[in-house]
């Protein structure tokens, strides 16, 4: 290899910063023409209004994104604000793709320095496009969300590290390092998994610096640089100055129902932060086959195979190149990140692997350029030995090698058609282009003509969040209140039985947003518009029994009617119409006497005078809603039965017989005890 090969060509700053500056903006528009038009459920619409306020996000607070999406909003007075919140996004997704090209190419040129600059250009260009329309990553940059501006601090955080061996005899604390040590604080102020960087940061300095002379006279020079990462942490503050003015801090019920989001405590403080609320999610004695199994799956929607292939390539480059500090830089952080995602059992953990997903982005890129050096050498065999091809023995060095440099080109151009069609497969699934569910929903539920101060409860956070948004930043109706399980950590709120329980306490209105017919177990529920009316039940059983249940369940009674069925339907008022099918109808009346673990179907069979089964009718009360492991102690649960009736069904006196089981799978049958003659029923002739 010629001395011209060994050494870094030569950077042109300005070509590379419009470069990225160009992807930066080819990307906003992919982003803008699939940004989401408006409000959105779940946390989108939270930070949608927790910014314009500002107020208090869910843990970790997020003080950082708040304050930047505070000023966002309010200084773009363009759109309605949820609209601004998901653009937020959108262009820190866009800076993100930009940075992410400078940093890939400070990345490749240090593992090949001897690549010409446009091929190390075309593969951090790769590198980039490559995040940009990973399906994870492009789903978060059209929502108003965290991940963008958190991939954003990533991408600084490595570049700035790839920059601090300038002069790696002299570990000189640089402008560099200080600007490295805020910028990761910052991004501890703006998600606490940053943290995870740490190992990645630490080895690669270590392996990095490892022969620098006197190394621990330089120790005091690095502590300043951690002191100088802890300053940021100070706008975390920013909860609890902000609490007394956050409208949502404490929600008033009743006089007795005090509602307290936010403990503006020192101990609330710290628990915010450090998010003890999802602590109970990592689980390490959890991980598995089917959790490693996932996350393979997961490679494999995101990258293909060949992606697979490019990355593990780009990691033996590493070694075949003995790159050890870069391969502890992204390999150390690449693994911290994935072993808290593997151990971290939330729901979206997805969205969680954007940063893993910028790492193998990053080997796949590199995997990209040493392919091409592959194909090159194939062609021009005798870069390396020339003298086993004559021809090439007369072509001069340096045009042998221009033609090497050409030839890694022409291989490396085709990688770039491959995000090209990634955006194409998916841009009709990912887009949120079209997406007003939440705002027409919402719309349609504020122009009710609901009583003042009325609860409105759903089984889901997510719901509640555009309501929130509408009474918080439009002052539609902000006398409602919205409630959702796990509102608080109360287990009086733990699910949505017993929240429906704490809402009519208070003696407000009570409407249910969607359908939950679990909860006709608990109350009855009207339908009032779009909405469903909650009264509580005040009837006892018209029969009252005291049956047990293996002593872990007691039936207090239960009720029964008649009913004739039209074509499929109820028809209560024409009891009389020879064309129907009779039904009857048993509320059993339930009480739970011991914890109850399990979820138990119940039945009810009708019985001849031989005790033959005429019909019978089984389910799982409660449905998902509020099954029976949810029932509480001492409560009264009304499990409605409906027995279809055979129109030549002889008139005389029948026998009701219930009781519970338990089916885990079709194999596994537990009955609850045994089944129980509750009471007998007359059938009179039609």
């Amino acid at each position: 290899m010629s001395q011209e090969i060994k050494t870094t060509p030569r950077r042109n700053s300005k070509i590379e910063f419009l470069i990225a500056v160009t992807l930066a903006l080819l990307a906003l528009a992919l982003y803008l023409l699939t940004l989401a038009p408006t409000v959105l459920l779940a946390d989108p619409g939270e930070f949608q209004f927790v910014a314009w306020l500002p107020g208090i996000a869910h843990p970790t607070g997020y003080p950082l994104y708040t304050m930047l999406g505070w000023l966002w909003t309010h200084l773009l007075p363009v759109g309605e604000v949820a609209w601004r919140m998901n653009l937020f996004s959108a262009v820190g997704g866009a800076l993100t793709v930009g940075t992410t090209f400078l940093v890939a190419r400070l990345f490749v040129g240090r593992v090949y320095p001897d690549s010409d600059l446009v091929a190390q250009r075309i593969a951090a260009g790769l590198t980039a496009t490559m995040l940009a329309t990973n399906s994870v990553f492009w789903s978060q940059a059209i929502i108003a969300e965290v991940y963008t501006l958190h991939s954003l601090f990533i991408a600084l955080i490595i570049g700035l590290a790839l920059q601090t061996n300038d002069s790696p005899q002299t570990l000189k604390v640089s402008k560099t390092f200080r600007v490295l040590a805020l910028i990761f604080g910052l991004g501890l102020t703006h998600h606490v998994t940053t943290i995870l960087l740490l190992p990645g940061l630490l080895g690669y300095w270590v392996l990095t610096y490892r022969t620098v002379p006197n190394i621990k006279k330089r120790l005091p020079h690095l502590i300043s640089c951690l002191a100088l990462a802890t300053i940021p942490l100070l706008l975390y503050l920013y909860l609890p100055i902000i609490a007394p003015s956050t409208p949502y801090r404490v929600l008033s019920l009743s006089e007795s129902q005090q509602l307290v989001l936010y403990d503006n405590t020192l101990t609330g403080l710290l628990q915010h932060i450090t998010g003890t609320v999802f602590t109970g999610e990592l689980r390490p004695e959890a991980v598995g086959f089917a959790r490693f199994g996932l996350v393979w799956t997961w490679f494999q929607q995101q990258f293909g195979w060949q992606g697979i292939a490019l990355t593990l390539i780009g990691g033996l480059s590493l070694i075949q190149r003995r790159q050890w500090p870069l391969l502890a830089l992204t390999s150390l952080s690449l693994l911290a990140l994935l072993t808290f995602n593997l151990i971290y059992f939330i729901g979206d953990v997805y969205v969680l692997f954007i940063p893993v997903w910028f790492f193998v982005c990053l080997w796949l890129g590199l995997g990209s350029l040493s392919v091409g050096h592959g194909l090159a050498a194939l062609v021009i065999r005798n870069r390396a030995e020339p003298e086993t091809n004559s021809y090439m023995q007369s072509l001069d060095s340096k045009l042998q090698e221009r033609a090497y440099q050409l030839l890694l080109i022409m291989f490396l151009i085709p990688f770039l058609i491959w995000p090209m069609l990634t955006m194409i497969s998916q841009f009709d699934s990912i887009s949120q282009a079209d997406n007003t569910h939440a705002r027409d929903g919402w719309q349609k539920i504020l122009a009710e003509p609901l009583p003042q101060g009325a609860i409105l409860l759903s089984n889901d956070r997510n719901d509640i969040m555009p309501m929130w948004y509408y009474q918080y930043v439009d002052q539609q109706r902000p006398d409602l209140i919205g409630l959702f399980p796990l509102i608080i950590t109360d287990p009086a709120y733990a699910n949505v039985g017993r929240l429906l329980d704490q809402a009519l306490r208070s003696e407000r209105p009570v409407y249910l947003i969607k359908p939950m017919d679990g909860l006709r177990l608990k109350a009855s529920l009207m339908p009032t518009g779009t909405l469903f009316r909650a009264r509580p039940y005040l009837n006892s059983p018209d029969h009252p029994t005291e049956i047990n249940l293996a002593e872990t369940m007691k039936l207090v009674g239960y009720d029964t009617r008649f009913e004739q069925t039209i074509d499929g339907k109820d028809d209560k008022d024409d009891k009389n119409d020879k064309d129907g099918t009779k039904q009857l109808i048993v509320t059993l009346h339930w009480q739970a006497i011991q914890p109850l673990t399990i979820d138990y179907s119940s039945y009810v069979h009708l019985l001849d005078e031989a005790g033959n089964g005429v019909t019978q009718h089984d389910y799982l009360p409660g449905g998902i809603i509020y099954p029976s492991h949810y029932w509480q102690l001492g409560e009264i649960i009304r499990d409605e039965h409906q027995l279809a009736l055979q129109p030549n069904l002889p008139p005389g006196n029948y026998q009701l017989r219930a009781g519970m089981y338990h089916q885990p799978d079709l194999d596994q049958f537990e009955n609850l005890g045994d089944g129980q003659i509750i009471g007998q029923i007359t059938i009179t002739p039609k």
